[in-house]
This record gives structure tokens, sequence and C-alpha cells, in this order.
């Protein structure tokens, strides 16, 4: 084979090879997305948790229609029902442990409002999980961390930016964190921010 013979297969091999998206991580101690959210409880046997995600990695456009980014402008939204099992007082601190699902929705025009709950679950579900999670509360301070554990049992696809793409695997299991502080005046009871830890769900 001449060498300019293997010059074009050598390009041509690299022009059709697939190419990772931008900025698409694979360490599993990297972020896989991060989210921000308000939790209300109507009653103490029952809470939900609403709010919006802020970054994904994997997907390398804007997440957010417009500036400010916030939950008017999100463009993926997610909804948390979730029942209470069982209540631990140890001292100051309390340690809340519910289950429930919650949904990951893509809505291409955005209208999340905090104060009207539905509002984050009127788009496309993309993903559902059930989930069981832990609060543990400091009563004094009002802060508190939670740790979820979701199990995806559906992930329809959807098409964004020119892509078709799903989030996550039916059966992969994840681990989901949140910090937050508790309202002065409910509602709602908290506001939280947090992240999903591990290899990206975008597949």
């Amino acid at each position: 084979m001449s060498y300019r013979i293997l010059l074009t297969v050598t390009i041509l091999a690299c022009i059709s090879a697939p190419a990772l998206a931008q900025g698409k991580r694979h360490d599993p101690n990297d972020v896989a997305l991060e989210l921000v959210g308000q939790v209300t409880n109507p009653s103490p046997a029952s809470s939900f948790q609403v709010g919006y995600l802020s970054s994904i990695n994997g997907i390398d456009s804007p997440i957010f229609s417009a500036i400010p980014q916030n939950e008017a402008t999100a463009l993926f939204t997610f909804y948390s029902d979730t029942v209470t099992l069982r209540v631990i007082n140890n001292g100051p601190i309390r340690i809340i442990n519910r289950e429930g699902t919650i949904s990951l929705y893509y809505d291409d025009t955005p209208d999340g409002n905090f104060s009207s709950p539905d509002t984050f679950r009127d788009g496309q579900e993309v993903m559902r999980a059930g989930l069981r999670h832990q609060v543990i509360l400091d009563t004094i301070s009002g802060t508190f961390t939670t740790t979820f554990v979701l199990t995806i049992d559906s992930n329809d696809p959807f098409v964004f930016d020119g892509r078709l793409i799903r989030m996550g695997k039916v059966g992969d299991v994840l681990r989901m964190y949140v910090e937050g502080h508790l309202n002065s005046t409910a509602p709602p009871a908290g506001h939280f921010a947090g992240n999903i830890l591990g290899d990206p769900l975008i597949k």
C-alpha cells in the first residue's frame, strides 16, 4: 500500500469514527447532573419535591431557554412524590425515611413556578424512578441533608437539539444527594440543591 493510500485510509477512518459529545465525562466520581428545588409537606405523612436541572453531563447545548437561568426558563424539571415511612428523633437530629417516585421532564416551553408545583411536571416525562430517601435534619440550625436511592423503571426517548436521547437505563440504581434549609414559613417547607454522582445519564 502506498503512502498516499495509507494516508487517505487513515483520514477516512478518523472522519468516520463517532465522537463523544464535547464535555461528556465518564469518571464514576463526576457529577451526572445538578438540580435546584423546594420541598413541600402537605401532611406529616406525605411530601413532594419539585425543581429543575441546572446541569446535565453529556448535553452541551443550553438547558435554559433564556436568561436568567432559573425555574421559569429551565427546560428540564423534576417532580418527586413521597410518603413518610417513619420519623426517628435523636437529640437535636431528626431522621425521616420516605419512599415514592420521581420523574424527570423535558418541556420545550418552560413555565416552572414554585407557587404552582404542577408546572414542574407538565412536559414530556423522560425518566421515572422508584425512590427511597433518608432525611437527616438538624432541628436547631434548620439544615438538612437527604440521600435518595433511585431505581429507574422507565426512560422514554426524546429529541433535544436534533439528537435522540435516552436518560439513564432501566434498572440502573442512582444515588442523589441534596443539602437544604427549612423555610421559616411554609410552604415551601424548605429549599435545597444537590446532584447525582456517576457516569452520564445521557445514553
